[in-house]
Formats: structure tokens, C-alpha cells, sequence
């Protein structure tokens, strides 16, 4: 039980939430921005890259 719930607390961790991004946004084909690799980048400035490219671009993913 005590794994189960350590467990969960990492699912909403940083780490896991800047590897949500990554992940998404390689799976548009975005893999640099700005001449950086997206694991370089903050995780504001992978929010930013993820709304520009994704949120923005929505009907082009569909």
C-alpha cells in the first residue's frame, strides 16, 4: 500500500509533468524550439510551446 500511494504522489510531480509535455509534443513532431531540445527547456517555456503548437494547432492534429 505504502508503494501504491508514493506511486501516486510521483504521477503529480514536476518530472512527470514536464515528461507529459515532452511527450506530446513529440508526438506532433515538435522537437526543438527556440535551437533548444525540449528536455532543456522550463517547464513554462514548455507550457508556452505546448499551447502555441498544440492548443493552437488542434484542427491541424485531428
Amino acid at each position: 500500500m505504502l508503494h501504491h500511494e508514493s506511486k501516486t504522489n510521483n504521477a503529480n510531480s514536476p518530472e512527470m509533468k514536464k515528461d507529459f509535455y515532452i511527450q506530446q509534443l513529440l508526438r506532433i513532431g515538435v522537437y526543438k524550439y527556440v535551437g533548444k531540445q525540449l528536455y532543456e527547456l522550463s517547464m513554462n517555456e514548455l507550457q508556452e510551446v505546448y499551447i502555441e503548437y498544440y492548443i493552437s494547432n488542434k484542427d491541424l492534429i485531428s
